[in-house]
């Protein structure tokens, strides 16, 4: 994989949209001051790829998006095998603001949607194009490179350690882990399996079963014959209460006849009570018709009373409704007189009207007031309308020119900053300028100090007589000591490369200001000029609508309101309201008359009434009277003939139905007694001669109690006996189960702790790490070989890593006696050979490397950036992660990265 562009925004310290193309880079500098944003822009492929960053893995990535912003977008093109691919992810601060989008690039230069799927599938297809996983493609790709130094130097268990965790090799602990607990699981099982056949299936045999059905079968044979002796008890009591039954039926029947007889008296004396109603019966009519007619001569009578009463009631009433009439008419004859009254209220209330509307009231008054005329005062209400509204814009004016006047005086004040800086900028440039000259002749110092020093301590070594060991000739002449200040000189590279760093970030602090407050100057200058503009259109507009108004139209309306008003208070208070007064009263007058009419109608209708029912009561009174004497006569003629009065007519008299019933009950009385001796004489014929014996009965029924209950007994045993032997057959065959799943438990358990045994030792992750540390030496010493011009190779000798010197005989040294920057080519030997064993024997495209070397000393930073600019990158594109830039200056390419307010940046330096 070999990233191609890579496009953020809203990402950490990159806020506005800043684009970086890896397109032709190979070895470069990633460059800038601390907390630029250097691993924010390796976390942001990351993040375009997998969705995660190495920093904060895949939770917590709210932290991501830059402060005040409301998400953020990553985008990384990138090529594997010759095609091109591009990820996309967007983050918003919510779920649903989330987007991942990928593509690939047709031979065509269109671009092919591979984003279906949902998230996860986008993800896994991301992942199958790049060929890593997350955790596999972070140690590949985003290199530690300090960590090589450690497995360089460290020793054979430090070097173990390390390559675990570079490699992910922990999982050989986790599978001795994982083998442990499936050990003690499986350990467990065996116990608990062998602890239940002990317990619980401990008396589970084939004899204890075979002994529970013999004895079933038994108890089977006892039911049965307790089963026949049940039946022949029941046949016994059903006979019996047969017999029962029949003698039961004979005692009913002997008591039912014995009460007959006793009811026979009584039953004869109601029929002789009935024969005597039956003679009165016919007198009983006559009775009623005369009661009857001497209640209807009484009733019409008292109705002939009230008649009379209402008669002379409605008398009063006609004569009182008549008098009412003449004094309604009389009041309504003043009706005139009212009406003309109220014509002349009209107008007054329309003049008070007129002033409400009119925004006036009663109490408007003026000085010198005018006739009312409704025409004038709208046309002097419209003008002093027009004045308010051009004093209020007026108001308005002077305010814009009062907030254009502080735009003005801001724009200035930023004119004069930007005049300042833009000074500043030229003399911080000339600063750096000076800087930078200053900076390199005390690094020309610095290394003339160090080959007066390396002179130095060559003198040592050199013999009068003896061959020199550089130039193998004989040393005739001591040379003389060189002396020089090594510490001195160190120091001031230090400082002046310090100054020269804080120069270079204020002018790029200052040209980014500069640049946006240039931008800001001249959105402002058309801003205020059109505002300007604007301000002179309206003062010119204002001052025409103002030469339009003469006069004084408000105090002309306010003259004419007066004089309306005071036609209004002429004409009273509350003209309206005396004039609804008015109107009332001749309604109520009217209604009045005509309430009279209405009720002397009603009352003389009420006097015929009265009078027509007078009389028809008068005739009805008199024909109820002679209907009296008449039914009187005939019943005295008919009691007469019985011999009795009226009381003893009354006395005997029974209603129809008591006489039928009573005559139906001396018949019914002698059918049943007939009826029941039939019946006893037949009951006495079934029972016969042989006696019959409750207590045989009750015998019968407790001995079939006691066999039913034993019956139900032998049936419940036999049952209970049936269910422990199949339950016993069922713990048999669960026994049998348990012991093969112990003996199957027992043989996986021997084989997992064969395996926890076996890794618990390490030997098998001893193993791995040192197969993996012969492919490292051997991928490695073929990259030093290569990039060292041919002259060392890595080995193992003794569990030490030591280099074999080909340009000195093959001489074999330890790694530690290797100066600074050959200890920097063997560890990123190792790096990249780590790197490609990670990415599964592929040639990765890309690689980022944090050097680690910031705090070197000049000496090992100038070997580290001699090694650098003599790697061949075998097309790899190779980055250097570094703040150090005088080590970033001597690489083909250079990526700056630099901060500001507005959010950081990435610039492309070229040498």
């Amino acid at each position: 994989m070999k990233p191609l562009r890579l496009e953020v925004q809203g990402f950490t310290a990159f806020r506005q949209f800043t684009e970086l193309d890896f397109g032709d880079l190979e070895l470069f500098a990633l460059v800038g001051p601390t907390g630029s944003g250097k691993s924010s822009l390796l976390d942001a492929m990351t993040f375009a790829l997998y969705g995660q960053t190495a920093r904060l893995g895949a939770a917590g990535l709210d932290a991501l998006i830059s402060q005040g912003e409301r998400g953020l977008s990553v985008g990384l093109t990138f090529e594997v095998g010759g095609t091109t691919y591009r990820a996309s992810r967007t983050k918003g601060r919510r779920q649903a603001e989330n987007e991942v989008r990928f593509e690939r690039r047709d031979p065509d230069g269109r671009w092919a949607n591979l984003s279906d799927g949902g998230m996860k599938g986008v993800n896994e297809r991301i992942r199958t194009a790049v060929g890593l996983d997350f955790k596999t493609f972070a140690r590949s790709v985003m290199l530690p490179q300090g960590e090589f130094a450690r497995l360089l130097h460290g020793t054979g268990k430090e070097r173990q350690a390390l390559l675990g965790e570079l490699t992910g090799l922990e999982h050989v602990a986790a599978m001795q882990r994982v083998a442990s607990d499936r050990a003690k699981e499986l350990r467990h099982r065996v116990s608990s399996l062998n602890s239940v056949l002990e317990n619980e299936y401990a008396g589970v045999t084939l004899e204890a079963v075979t002994a529970l059905r013999a004895e079933r079968e038994r108890t089977d044979a006892e039911a049965e014959s307790l089963r026949d002796r049940l039946e022949a008890l029941q046949n016994s009591l059903v006979r019996l209460r047969e017999i029962e039954k029949v003698w039961k039926a004979r005692e009913d029947t002997s008591r039912r006849l014995g009460a007959l007889d006793a009811r026979a008296a009584g039953v004869q004396a109601g029929a002789a009570r009935a024969a005597r109603a039956r003679r009165v019966a016919g007198v009983l009519p006559l009775l009623d018709a005369a009661e009857r007619a001497r209640i209807a001569a009484e009733r019409e009578a008292r109705a002939l009373t009230v008649a009379q009463e209402a008669a002379a009631q409605a008398a009063r009433a006609a004569g009182a409704a008549q008098m009412g009439l003449e004094a309604a008419q009389q009041a309504e004859a003043g009706i005139p007189e009212l009406e003309a009254r109220a014509d002349k209220l009209r107008e007054a209330e329309a003049d008070t009207a007129r002033l409400k509307r009119s925004g006036g009231t009663p109490q408007t008054t003026h000085p010198q007031p005018l006739p009312w005329d409704e025409d004038a005062f709208l046309v002097a209400r419209a003008g002093a309308e027009k004045a308010e509204k051009n004093r209020q814009e007026r108001v308005q004016l002077e305010a814009e020119r009062l907030g254009l006047h502080s735009a003005l005086s801001r724009f200035g004040a930023e004119q004069t900053v930007q005049t300042q800086e833009t000074a500043e900028l030229e003399r911080v440039k000339r600063d750096g300028q000076t800087a930078k000259a200053d900076l390199e002749a005390a690094q020309k110092a610095l290394e003339e100090a160090r080959l007066t020093s390396g002179l130095a301590a060559y003198r040592t070594h050199l013999h009068v007589g003896d061959d020199c060991p550089l130039c193998l000739q004989e040393v005739r002449r001591l040379p003389d000591a060189p002396h020089a200040d090594l510490g001195a000189a160190q120091d001031r590279v230090k400082a002046l490369s310090a100054a020269l760093d804080e120069r270079r970030s204020r002018f790029s602090d200052l040209r980014a200001a500069l640049k946006a407050r240039e931008t800001w100057l001249a959105d402002k200058e058309a801003e205020n000029r059109n505002w300007q503009e604007a301000i002179d259109q309206r003062e010119k507009d204002l001052r025409a609508a103002e030469a339009l108004i003469t006069g004084d139209p408000q105090t002309e309306a306010l003259r004419l309101l007066a004089g309306l008003a005071e036609r209004v208070r002429a004409a009273g208070v509350d003209p309206a309201g005396k004039r609804r007064q008015l109107l009332n009263d001749v309604t109520v007058l009217r209604r009045r008359v005509q309430e009279a009419g209405a009720a002397l109608s009603r009352a003389a209708g009420e006097l015929a009434a009265a009078n027509a029912t007078l009389a028809a009561a008068q005739k009805t009174a008199a024909g109820r009277e002679a209907d009296a004497q008449e039914a009187q006569t005939a019943l005295e003629a008919a009691l007469s003939t019985l011999g009795m009065d009226a009381a003893q007519a009354r006395a005997a008299a029974l209603p129809e139905s008591d006489i039928a019933a009573l005559e139906e009950a001396a018949r019914t009385q002698a059918a049943q007694r007939a009826q029941l001796a039939e019946a006893f004489a037949e009951l006495e014929r079934q029972l016969g001669a042989a006696p019959f014996d409750p207590a045989q009965l009750s015998q019968v029924g407790r001995d079939l109690t006691a066999t039913d209950a034993a019956l139900s007994a032998a049936r419940e045993r036999a049952g209970s006996l049936a269910e422990q032997e199949r339950a016993g057959r069922e713990r048999l065959a669960r026994k049998a189960e348990i012991e093969t799943q112990a003996a199957d438990a027992a043989r996986t358990f021997d084989t997992w702790q064969t395996l926890t045994n076996s890794l618990k030792a390490n030997e098998f992750q001893q193993f791995l790490l040192a197969e993996v540390e012969a492919q490292l030496l051997t991928r490695a010493g073929l990259l030093l070989h290569e990039i060292s011009d041919g002259r060392y190779r890595l080995a193992l000798a003794d569990g030490d890593y030591v280099v074999q010197d080909l340009w000195n005989a093959g001489e074999v040294r330890g790694v530690k006696t290797l100066s600074g920057g050959e200890t920097f080519l063997a560890s990123l030997s190792l790096a990249i050979a780590l790197s490609d064993y990670l990415a599964g024997n592929k040639i990765l495209g890309a690689l980022f490397l944090d050097e680690g070397f910031g705090t070197l000393d000049p000496q090992a930073l100038e070997a580290v950036a001699n090694a650098l600019e003599s790697l061949r990158t075998q097309g790899r594109m190779v980055g250097i992660v570094t703040h150090v830039e005088s080590l970033s200056e001597r690489l083909p390419s250079r990526l700056l990265v630099t901060k500001s307010v507005a959010g950081s940046s990435v610039q492309r330096l070229d040498l």
